[in-house]
């Protein structure tokens, strides 16, 4: 992961994750809790993205909330130090991927909700299955919505 190819944005996001991992005694960072701040962002940008693509937000927060709960906590020693998961550490090989293809310069959020999305076999991205987006190119729909700058 190259952190410095990400926007500032996008770092805020990572940093929430890990918190909210830490919040949970999560000792693993997994792609659940960075999806879950994503959705949880005030501003909506990818609650905004997923109505974009004919889906539904509630639904996909609901099920990463069910993801996360399923996640072992740690108490005692152990608590406090957070790992990031391999799933996540190609997540954000995959936005990387995904911004240098796309001819980015830097890592968008929305390069990172895309690559939650196409991280098959995990939590994230079956809850963002289960917000059932009807789009018929729901990539294009999320990357193009042109009421959502990109960030």
């Amino acid at each position: 992961m190259e952190f410095e190819k990400y926007t500032d944005r996008a770092k805020g996001f990572l940093q929430s994750a890990q918190t909210l991992a830490l919040r949970r005694g999560h000792q693993r960072l997994t792609p659940e809790h960075l999806l879950k701040v994503l959705l949880e962002d005030t501003e909506g940008l990818c609650a905004n993205l997923i109505r974009a693509a004919g889906g539904d937000p509630k639904a996909a927060l609901q099920s990463v909330d069910s993801e996360l709960d399923k996640l072992p906590r740690v108490e005692g020693s152990g608590a406090g130090q957070v790992y990031m998961s391999p799933e996540l550490a190609r997540v954000f090989e995959q936005a990387e991927q995904l911004a240098q293809r796309a001819g980015d310069s830097f890592v968008t959020v929305e390069r990172l909700l895309l690559a939650l999305a196409a991280a098959a076999g995990t939590g994230a991205a079956k809850a963002l299955g289960a917000a059932r987006p009807t789009a018929p190119r729901p990539r294009r729909a999320m990357t193009r919505s042109k009421n959502i700058p990109a960030t």
